[in-house]
């Protein structure tokens, strides 16, 4: 899952970050507690300390109103919230999931959860955690992407589902009738929407690709393009082996609309203001972002006129693609409070705190089995990404051990291709920079072995 939000920070601005609540209590459930549905773990458990750490300060209010409930239905129980940017608590979940000084529950992408799978730090689900997550409650590719070797692992939180924000208010003044419908005819809205004042500085772009940031989440966006175009950073063969998918007219085609954005048409600039600040402030035009955008807007430009809609096709009648990303609610498998744990696992994620998490944070949650008309009657844009239009093809963050390295080393070259001059208008040069960044999205694959073209 991208790391870059708004501000330039990794997940969450760092001032806005939860209070520390140090190690987790040591206080155990008596002998012979259990997990007890929804309602309880058990009303004979001695005092309970559940610790959270999330990478999402956006949720911190949702857990911390969800942790509320649930001790006043477990007396005895406390939960406590600690928050940091997306990076550092990837870091330090690294570190302390080994060592047995983690939280007892954390919410996670699966790049990182495999990896504790893998480890041994992470159990399979108990009976009851399996039962919700084969109940219908959620999409068959959900429990797929959280079933490793015939077994569950946690549950899924949320979705990390882009689509199109665009300034309504902006296009109607540059007279463009809606939103594009290929990237084509967005590369033509964004030369109408851009905007620079007297001395040719851009004080508006045209559209706010990500062109700079940290870690993996640049290739992330990358794939916004890719994909569309026909490409994949890695294809799985029918002997389950994977190589990479995109040394070829994708992939080029992918690179030179960045480059052409950048160089060429000049609608988006390094130098801008980007992401969800520059939308939220009106300093872009359209951008690509996940739902909770909509709560930063709701909080800090309520009168933004905007509207949600489908990343473009490549082509004209061609399909809509957008990527399905999961982050996941998982029990440590060290945890000393286990049952407590999965018990409050399954209350976070029941229906109806499954919508109060989207109505308080704006991310999408990932329970399919709810009823979202109140949040839609409130903020209608949240229509295409609670019920995406049915013609959306989904594609998928690989559960793989190296995807991250993959994504990460791919995103080390991408900022400086899109501003290099000797790549511009020249197809050759950069079928020459796709090629070398392939063989070493192969080469990764390889060290793995995982690599195959069968």
């Amino acid at each position: 899952m991208d790391t870059t939000k708004p501000n330039g920070a990794t997940s969450g601005d760092a001032n806005s970050t939860g209070p520390w609540v140090g190690r987790r209590s040591a206080l155990k459930l008596a002998a012979g507690a259990a997990a007890a549905g929804l309602a309880g773990h058990s009303a004979n458990a001695a005092d309970v300390t559940l610790s959270v750490w999330t990478g999402y300060p956006e949720l911190v209010p949702w857990y911390q109103a969800v942790g509320d409930a649930y001790a006043r239905a477990n007396p005895g129980t406390k939960v406590t919230v600690f928050s940091t940017t997306l990076r550092e608590h990837e870091q330090k979940l690294a570190a302390a999931m080994p060592t047995g000084t983690g939280p007892d529950l954390f919410d996670v992408g699966q790049i990182l959860s495999i990896s504790f799978i893998e480890a041994g730090l992470l159990k399979p689900n108990p009976p009851e955690v399996d039962k919700q997550l084969r109940s219908g409650a959620y999409k068959d590719v959900s429990v797929d992407q959280f079933t490793t070797d015939g077994k569950t692992y946690g549950l899924p939180l949320l979705f990390s589902t882009p689509a199109m924000f665009w300034n309504k208010a902006m296009f109607r003044e540059a007279g463009i009738a809606g939103p594009p419908d290929t990237y084509g005819e967005m590369m033509d809205d964004a030369k109408k929407l851009v905007k620079f004042d007297s001395t040719g500085k851009m004080i508006r772009s045209g559209m706010s690709l990500r062109l700079s940031g940290q870690g993996s989440g640049i290739a992330e966006k990358f794939r916004f393009v890719l994909e569309p175009a026909g490409g994949s950073l890695i294809v799985r063969t029918p002997s389950g082996k994977y190589h990479q998918g995109y040394d070829n007219e994708a992939g080029r085609a992918a690179l030179k609309y960045y480059i052409d954005a950048v160089q060429v048409h000049h609608v988006d600039d390094p130098k801008v203001q980007h992401d969800a600040d520059a939308f939220v402030a009106g300093n872009t035009a359209m951008l690509f972002r996940e739902a909770w955008v909509i709560g930063e807007i709701q909080q800090k430009n309520p009168a933004l006129e905007y509207g949600v809609y489908p990343i473009p096709a490549w082509t004209a009648g061609g399909p809509k693609k957008t990527l399905l990303q999961h982050d996941g609610l998982y029990v440590s498998g060290r945890s000393r409070n286990m049952p407590a744990a999965y018990d409050f696992m399954r209350f976070l994620t029941n229906p109806e705190n499954s919508v109060l998490l989207t109505m308080k944070s704006g991310w999408v949650a990932a329970r399919q089995d709810v009823d979202w008309s109140p949040l839609l009657k409130q903020t209608p844009q949240y229509e295409g990404f609670v019920t995406p239009p049915k013609d959306i093809q989904f594609y998928l963050e690989p559960v793989l051990s190296p995807w991250n390295e993959i994504e990460s080393r791919l995103a080390d070259q991408l900022p400086g291709a899109y501003v290099d001059p000797t790549l511009k208008d020249n197809p050759q040069k950069v079928a020459d920079a796709v090629h070398k960044w392939a063989m070493q999205t192969d080469q990764i694959l390889k060290d793995a072995d995982l690599y195959g073209t069968r």
